[in-house]
């Protein structure tokens, strides 16, 4: 039975790390925000940068062109890490549910202070840290405008005539 359970959780946890590095792909166009002078925020996929003006895709299906002197702060929306720490969490979760609320004959005899008890904390916390380790986390990464200049896709088709 201990067996079972211990194959079940770890057949979870591989599909969900590879769910999460399936799903890993930067996106062909970055999504940005821009703050404006005036307090207003324009949101959307980046359409184009020039040497004047930024041109946003905006939510209610408009393009926005927005003059570089009228922006404030750029924001582009990036990985920023992982969730390592809070895998380590929970894997201490794990560990005191494992402790507390399991029927294991060997871990109520020795407690929660023994080298058993010990061993399960720094395996739920590796375990956890792993999983946490393959599972990306996204936010708003302040940039400059024109540091985007490369990254957005090249045209399908170059044609050359030459006579």
């Amino acid at each position: 039975m201990k067996r079972a359970a211990l194959a079940a959780t770890l057949v979870v946890l591989t599909g969900a790390v590879s769910e999460a590095q399936d799903g890993a792909g930067a996106p062909a166009t970055p999504t940005v925000r821009v703050h404006l002078r005036n307090d207003s925020t324009v949101q959307g996929f980046l359409r184009g940068n020039s040497k004047d003006e930024v041109v946003v895709f905006a939510s209610d299906g408009r393009y926005r062109h927005v003059p570089l002197a009228d922006i404030q702060r750029f924001e582009v929306r990036r990985r920023t890490g992982t969730h390592v720490k809070r895998g380590a969490v929970m894997g201490v979760f794990l560990w005191a549910s494992l402790i507390f609320a399991a029927s294991i004959d060997r871990l109520e005899e020795a407690g929660p202070a023994s080298w058993e008890s010990a061993a399960l904390l720094a395996g739920g916390v590796g375990l956890g840290a792993a999983v946490g380790k393959g599972i990306p986390r996204y936010g708003w990464v302040a940039t400059e405008p024109g540091r985007l200049l490369g990254s957005l896709d090249p045209p399908p088709v170059h044609v050359s005539l030459r006579f």
